[in-house]
């Protein structure tokens, strides 16, 4: 008799620990409103909305946490020089400089909550979640001077309205689905934007999920922004063309006989 019931006390926590073990894990599945975004001349910058919900989510019991997701929105990226304007003798000039190797273009983080309510200040790190914690391409903690740049170059971003952040800028309907609004500005850089959407419960990260948008200038604009960045020396060529040319129409309608 002993012996059976030891086997089914075995049996039942097999069972226990394969049904713990084949639990569906809740996981994030998120969305942009558009794939592709088309400047042309009449651009005035366009909200885009970042949607999701969470699957297998049950009804939170008390003691058990509700979920909480953090977006963060990044474009292209390149290498920035960081200066410092001195004034000497009463002329301001380029002082001291920093190089940050990779810049985001364009970087914008919203989350449910305050970031640090949501997970550990090393998981935020990881994730490049906060103004704090952008990588710029190189390690600047420690050193107060590349601090500074650092602080410098982020101000200026917030300023022209490509660095942005938002503790509260993700609000839930219900208790799984989920969406947030993002701001371009009318200066958005062009290029492949990734939208990486993380999903926590009690401080820990559960799933992410992937959404990428492309930017790209249309028409005439798409014709002169290759022209300047791909090929400069035609770009220049016609520039000086147009300006002798203008020059020259201007003589003959103004001259005097």
């Amino acid at each position: 008799m002993g012996g059976a019931l030891r086997t089914a006390a075995l049996i039942l926590a097999l069972s226990s620990a394969a049904a713990a073990q084949t639990a569906p894990k809740e996981e994030v599945q998120s969305d942009i409103s558009t794939r592709e975004i088309s400047i042309q001349s009449n651009f005035t910058g366009i909200e885009i909305l970042i949607f999701g919900s969470v699957d297998f989510s049950s009804t939170p019991s008390p003691e058990k946490a509700v979920h909480d997701v953090i977006m963060v929105i990044r474009g292209p990226s390149q290498p920035m020089v960081a200066r410092r304007k001195e004034r000497v003798g009463g002329i301001w000039v380029n002082g001291a400089s920093r190089v940050f190797p990779s810049v985001p273009g364009f970087y914008t983080v919203l989350s449910s909550r305050p970031f640090r309510a949501i997970a550990r200040e090393e998981t935020l790190k990881k994730l490049g979640a906060g103004f704090k914690n952008i990588n710029f391409g190189v390690d600047s903690a420690g050193d107060p001077t590349d601090e500074t740049f650092r602080s410098s170059v982020i101000r200026l971003k917030q300023r022209a309205g490509l660095f942005q952040e938002h503790d509260d800028g993700i609000s839930f309907i219900g208790r799984s689905l989920f969406r947030g609004t993002v701001d371009l500005p009318v200066n958005v850089p062009i290029g492949l934007y990734t939208a990486d959407v993380y999903l926590f419960r009690d401080g820990e990260l559960l799933s992410k999920n992937e959404s990428t948008l492309q930017v790209n200038k249309v028409g005439f604009e798409r014709l002169v922004y290759l022209l300047a960045f791909r090929y400069p020396f035609i770009y220049g060529m016609i520039a000086v063309l147009i300006a002798v040319l203008g020059g020259l129409i201007g003589w003959f309608a103004f001259r005097r006989d």
